[in-house]
């Protein structure tokens, strides 16, 4: 009998340790991954918006998502649209995971979880068609700019650049990009993947994309302080990084040489 006992207690051991490492990752629904969007970019997430529900989105994001949640084997996705105002607010977020092509900071970090870098970036300089081109951050001192409100473009405006003008605010890119197109804007200070894409993808709408500002920024998914989920989207985002799947999907989705923008200087 006592060897039976001894029998049975290591079945049931093994049974809770296999159950647990079957265990599905602690996300807001069992088995999905809620990812939430913000501004549809060009490249990083494009999609249909009907109400706060994403439909058809495509892009780097959206592959490295899905690759993420194959990586936590969490068998289902949902998108949601999370507006980039309210982002970085405390509190309960609706999502498990976002994408908005975020910089990670510390004054961010303080009410909310970043992962890992998923990319790097500068700030660029994208201009109207009647602006002049700048060679120096002297030149773009004089310049009207503009900027998404809450940006780490606008930040580097008010703190470093300090131009002539005071910069014009938009609460979202498409406003900034739209005051750009009707030469309400000179200059855009937003990141140089952002605006060298949407160049690309409407190359008679604007000027160029006419330097970088080197800041050496970070992307990091967003998550709600004190995530569960924080160690285990890290070690998908270095998997996967490491084994060149998102070397391969930044191929796929950018195909574009940023480092050919000149730097501003």
């Amino acid at each position: 009998m006592k060897h039976l006992l001894v029998l049975v207690a290591a079945m049931l051991t093994i049974s809770a340790t296999a159950s647990a490492s079957s265990a599905s990752p602690p996300t807001m629904k069992t088995g999905v991954l809620t990812v939430a969007f913000g501004d549809s970019a060009v490249g990083f997430a494009s999609y249909t918006l009907r109400g706060n529900k994403v439909e058809h989105p495509r892009g780097y994001e959206v592959d490295l998502a899905k690759a993420i949640a194959k990586q936590l084997h969490v068998p289902k996705t949902s998108w949601i649209y999370t507006p980039w105002t309210g982002l970085f607010a405390p509190g309960t977020k609706k999502f498990d995971v976002s994408f908005q092509e975020a910089t990670i900071t510390a004054e961010r970090k303080k009410t909310v979880d970043f992962s890992t870098s998923y990319l790097n970036a500068n700030q660029g300089v994208l201009i109207s068609h009647k602006a002049k081109a700048p060679h120096s951050i002297a030149d773009l001192k004089k310049m009207q700019t503009c900027a998404q409100v809450d940006t780490t473009g606008l930040d580097w405006i008010k703190t470093k650049l300090h131009p002539n003008k005071s910069p014009l605010t938009y609460q979202t890119t498409a406003a900034a990009f739209t005051a750009v197109q009707v030469n309400r804007c000179d200059a855009l200070i937003l990141d140089v993947p952002i605006v060298a894409l949407q160049k690309k993808s409407k190359p008679g709408a604007y000027g160029p994309v006419a330097g970088q500002i080197v800041t050496h920024e970070q992307y990091g998914a967003v998550m709600q302080k004190g995530s569960k989920l924080k160690p285990m989207i890290d070690k998908a985002i270095t998997t996967l990084t490491k084994n060149g799947t998102v070397a391969k999907l930044q191929k796929k989705w950018f195909n574009l040489n940023f480092s050919a923008i000149p730097t501003l200087k």
